[in-house]
């Protein structure tokens, strides 16, 4: 499995690809995604009412973002950001987010926001690299926005 065989794409998974996925990363998440929610139905829900951003090596979906992009309210909500341990710290993490930001940002949409844990170093790098900035912090999860024109924000633009 090398970072030149992954093939990346939107909008390819099945509801069960994105199960399978979600449970390989369950521990992963802090806290463990399980805990926040059953992951079969954030599964459905993520493949009824999400846009997805994938890296696929082969038949396994290898990463995976996540996002609820609303065209008409202008609002687009990353809901989950995830690789497989064995594929971490490949760039791509950074590259499904940059998508999802380039898919925003085509659809007119100039703010996106996430949470994620204030204890996340490794997923912290990436959004701040990315130009996303912390807007609050509530329970030990950290609301973090990316606003296009924001100093930061116009720098992850250049990259991509």
């Amino acid at each position: 499995m090398s970072p030149a065989s992954l093939k990346f794409g939107t909008d390819l998974s099945t509801e069960q690809d994105v199960r399978a996925h979600l449970l390989d990363c369950d521990a992963r998440f802090d806290p463990r995604l399980s805990a926040r929610v059953d992951i079969g139905e954030y599964a459905k829900k993520i493949r009824a009412q999400a846009t997805t951003f994938e890296a696929w090596d082969g038949g396994t979906l290898v990463g995976l973002v996540a996002a609820y992009v609303d065209t008409f309210r202008g609002t687009c909500y990353i809901t989950s950001v995830s690789v497989l341990a064995d594929r971490t710290a490949q760039g791509i993490a950074t590259r499904l987010v940059e998508a999802c930001l380039a898919h925003a940002g085509a659809a007119g949409i100039e703010t996106i926001s996430l949470e994620v844990s204030a204890q996340s170093g490794a997923a912290l790098r990436i959004y701040e690299k990315l130009g996303f900035r912390e807007y609050e912090k509530r329970a030990g999860m950290m609301v973090m926005r990316h606003v296009r024109g924001e100093p930061g924000a116009s720098a992850a633009a250049k990259r991509r």
